[in-house]
């Protein structure tokens, strides 16, 4: 067990950063969680803990950064915060990059807070950031499953900012002497997300609704559940702890996987099988093939990162949602 630290979270109420705000507290540190929401739902079972202080603001606001790093000193912060471009099904083309969220929040809000912290006076805090499988051109991949070796190529703006984002990360180490760590994501699951394709059908199980439910079986995915998720955050700052010399970039990067190849007619018969459910699996390929899985060798080996099989997490995560 480490010492209590003093830690910002940012994206604290969002699908992972609720559960790693629980699971710092229960380690006994003292969290600072910082969301836009004005009252934040997912945060509310934890409002009254008294190692719990909530923050509202904007990482894009570079003087609300400023203020927070002046005012706290923080010994390590796990950087969550995103946001998500959604493309115009109307627009011919791509807005440009600086016009979306995705960019002004993912890379111009992380300068935002890494450029803070320098200014802070009180050092820079060990750095754990979050990343995405949007750094990878999906649908075409040189190798599967996906290494962190494998070259980067995003072909959207989600994408785009989030690998500046990392190279934020990746400058400020070279530069400044940051102590991080970047951890990658599949898709998520579990409660607290409405959207997604996971989400979707266990909805639809649950509902009663005796429509077949559609999957395509030649699309495949990555999914992982989001208390593993949380906990591969904690076995980085340990990691980083025990390692406090200097690390290669490429040795900081993480690939934070199920290692389950599972295509999405698989998962639909799971979710079935598990709710319950007296409906049809309606297999319909989508229009365009598609496979994906990281290859989490890395975080096994270097983390100890034990992620739950697509079983076990799904289990758990039906069993919360029917009570």
């Amino acid at each position: 067990m480490m010492q209590p630290l003093s830690i910002l979270v940012t994206g604290a109420n969002g699908l992972i950063g609720h559960r790693l705000c629980r699971r710092l507290l229960e380690d006994g540190h003292m969290v600072a969680a910082l969301s836009r929401a004005e009252h934040p739902a997912l945060l509310k079972p934890l409002r009254e803990h008294g190692r719990l202080r909530l923050f509202r603001g904007d990482i894009t606001d570079r003087e609300f950064c400023r203020k927070l790093f002046r005012a706290n000193r923080f010994d390590a912060v796990f950087h969550l915060a995103v946001a998500r471009y959604f493309p115009d099904p109307a627009a011919q083309r791509l807005p440009a990059l600086e016009e979306t969220e995705a960019y002004r929040t993912n890379y111009e809000g992380t300068l935002n807070l890494f450029q803070a912290a320098l200014g802070s006076g009180f050092g820079l805090p060990v750095w754990v950031q979050g990343s995405a499988m949007m750094v990878y051109d999906i649908e075409h991949l040189e190798t599967m499953p996906v290494a962190e070796t494998h070259p980067a190529a995003p072909v959207e703006p989600n994408g785009f900012s989030v690998l500046l984002a990392e190279e934020a990360c990746r400058y400020f180490g070279r530069s400044a002497g940051l102590h991080d760590a970047i951890l990658r994501f599949p898709g998520v699951y579990g409660t607290g997300k409405e959207s997604g394709v996971i989400a979707k059908f266990v909805r639809h199980c649950l509902s009663g609704n005796p429509a077949p439910l559609e999957a395509p079986g030649n699309r495949t995915s990555d999914f992982l559940y989001a208390e593993d998720a949380a906990e591969a955050l904690l076995l980085a700052l340990s990691w980083l702890q025990a390692n406090s010399g200097e690390l290669p970039a490429a040795d900081r990067l993480f690939h934070i996987g199920s290692g389950e190849e599972v295509s999405v007619a698989e998962a639909a018969r799971l979710i079935r099988e598990l709710t319950g459910a007296n409906i049809d699996i309606v297999e319909r390929p989508a229009a365009v093939s598609r496979r994906f899985c990281f290859d989490n060798t890395r975080a096994r080996k270097v983390l100890g990162f034990r992620p739950r099989s697509l079983r076990e997490g799904m289990s758990e995560y039906v069993n919360e949602l029917m009570g």
